[in-house]
Order: structure tokens, then C-alpha cells, then sequence
């Protein structure tokens, strides 16, 4: 991510690219940004710090940051626990430093025309799928790659689930790998979850359907299909599809958002609030399946 981090942040408005610090010289000197070899170094010469590495060491390179008076975006999960994204929350505000969270899936152009369409969502499915891939792998595939989805389903829903149930297992290493979620919402919404990082195919799928209306968004491409019921159309049903506008980049709008959040400027940055709440519904989905592998591994007689 840190890559992609570096290439978009020379085409972000109101960005500078100082230069980026990797413990690999030659992963970082393969971009066209200037290699600081210590991470001191770095903080000393920005103002603001994009942070992509593995979740487990966030906590200990997000103090460093803010001690060093630098502003921070944090790839997503903010943290691997509740209790280390509130120390993180805390050590920003403390130091009165910007702590934004990379939920590039906000920023998605499948989402944000969708979004604005919402209305009491009855049912969810989703589906994000992706080839094995050691990155990511210091955590559950519920905090690497379900989180997003559990992300969207909290700003649709506007609440926390009322009842989590879920299945997971470990294939290619010690953590669960693909697992699968039901989720019930106050007012009777349901959403149903799979991620997997040792599929064949990459899949970013989300279907949603309301009263009166449809959509189906492929998050890989940006595109989405709207049905809504229409009295007038010869079918009762009308069908939009959407596509992002020209030039649409996720990451660099959500680099534009945070720089104007470091100048104090009105911004849509995913804050540690909301990216704490993720991660806390991520908690109770390892939870259920923690309990559900308990029930499997308890003798029967």
C-alpha cells in the first residue's frame, strides 16, 4: 500500500511528497520518491505522515509520529484492537494532530452515488474475494479485508448490529482465512459477509436492496447498477447504471481529504471514531467464530 500511497500522492491536490522510509531499501527505492533510510529522519523533514505498515505496528510508528509533531493517515485498521485505536485516538488529540483512517472504500465510485440513495436497507450481501498474498497476514482476513465491508455496512445501517454470528477458518495460515458473517440490524436489516484471501478469482461485490430499490455495486471497478421501481416505466422497474467520473482515484481523493483536514479545512476523513467502531464490530465477528470453533473442538459423548 505504501506504493500506491507514494504514486497517488503526487497526483493529490495540496499534497507534497517528501519522501518515503521502508526497513526494505530496495522495496522503497523503487519508487520515484526520496528514500529517507531511518524513519526519524523522515518525520523531522514532514508535516504529515501516510502510515502503511503491518497493523501490528501501527500503535508503536503512529507515537512516533505524533511525538515527532507530524499529522497522520493510517491504512485501515486503524488497529488490530479496540483498546489500541483509542490509545492512538487519545495520543492524537493529546498531541493535537489530525488521526484520519484509510477506508479507501468510502471513497469508492460504486459507493458515494449509491450512499446518497439509501433508505432503510432490508438486506446485504457482499463478497470480497482475493488471491493468497503474505501482505496482511499479521492479522485475521476479518481486519484485512471483511473490515471494509463492515465498514459500508455501519455508515448504511447507522447502528451497531444487534446479533453477530460467524464461521471462519485458517487454510494457508495460522489465522482464519475465509470466513462468513450474518449480521442483524436494528429494525430488522440483515447482511450477509465473505472475505477470503485464498480464492482463485479477486471478487468486491456488494449487492444492497431496499423497499424500492436495488443495487448492485462491483467495487473493483467503480460501476454500479440501480433498479428502482418506476409507475411509469412499461416494466415498473427503471435501471441506471453509474460509473466513476473521469479520473476518479479513491486513494488520491482520500489523500486530498486528509490534506485539507491537516490545514483545517472542511473534510470528509474517516475519523478514529468511526474507524474504531469497525474494528470493534471486526472484534465480535473473530469473537462469534472463536466460540463456534470451540463448540467443534469440545469432545461429544
Amino acid at each position: 500500500m505504501g506504493r500506491h500511497h507514494v504514486r497517488c500522492a503526487s497526483l493529490a491536490a495540496g499534497v507534497e511528497l517528501v519522501g518515503a522510509h521502508d526497513v526494505d531499501a530496495a522495496r522503497a527505492s523503487s519508487t520515484d520518491a526520496r528514500f529517507f533510510s531511518e524513519l526519524d529522519a523522515l518525520l523531522a523533514d514532514c508535516e504529515a505522515l501516510v502510515l502503511a505498515v503491518p497493523t501490528d505496528r501501527h500503535g508503536e510508528v503512529a507515537r512516533r509520529a505524533l511525538d515527532a509533531g507530524c499529522h497522520l493517515l493510517v491504512e485501515k485498521p486503524l488497529a488490530a484492537g479496540v483498546a489500541e485505536c483509542a490509545a492512538m485516538r487519545d495520543a492524537a488529540r493529546s498531541a493535537g494532530r489530525v488521526l484520519a483512517v484509510g477506508h479507501v472504500e468510502r471513497w469508492n465510485g460504486a459507493w458515494r452515488p449509491v450512499s446518497e440513495r439509501l433508505v432503510e436497507p432490508r438486506f446485504v450481501e457482499g463478497h470480497r474475494l482475493a488471491a493468497f498474498d503474505p501482505r496482511g497476514t499479521e492479522v485475521d482476513v476479518v481486519m484485512d479485508l471483511m473490515i471494509h465491508d463492515l465498514d459500508l455496512l455501519l455508515a448504511m445501517f447507522g447502528a451497531e448490529p444487534t446479533r453477530v454470528e460467524a464461521v471462519g477458518v485458517a487454510v494457508l495460515t495460522d489465522r482464519v482465512d475465509i470466513a462468513s458473517a450474518r449480521l442483524e440490524f436494528p429494525g430488522g436489516g440483515l447482511a450477509n459477509l465473505t472475505a477470503s484471501r485464498v480464492s482463485r478469482e479477486p471478487v468486491r461485490k456488494l449487492r444492497i436492496f431496499q423497499q424500492d430499490a436495488y443495487f448492485s455495486l462491483d467495487l473493483a471497478t467503480g460501476s454500479a447498477e440501480i433498479f428502482a421501481r418506476d409507475a411509469s416505466s412499461p416494466f415498473g422497474v427503471t435501471r441506471q447504471n453509474t460509473e466513476p467520473p473521469a479520473g476518479h482515484n479513491p486513494l488520491v481523493r482520500e489523500l486530498e481529504e486528509f490534506a485539507k483536514a491537516v490545514r483545517g479545512r472542511p473534510n470528509e476523513s474517516i475519523d478514529p471514531d468511526d474507524a474504531t467502531r469497525a474494528v470493534a464490530l471486526a472484534e465480535r465477528v473473530l469473537g462469534s467464530i472463536a466460540e463456534r470453533r470451540s463448540i467443534w473442538a469440545a469432545p461429544s459423548y
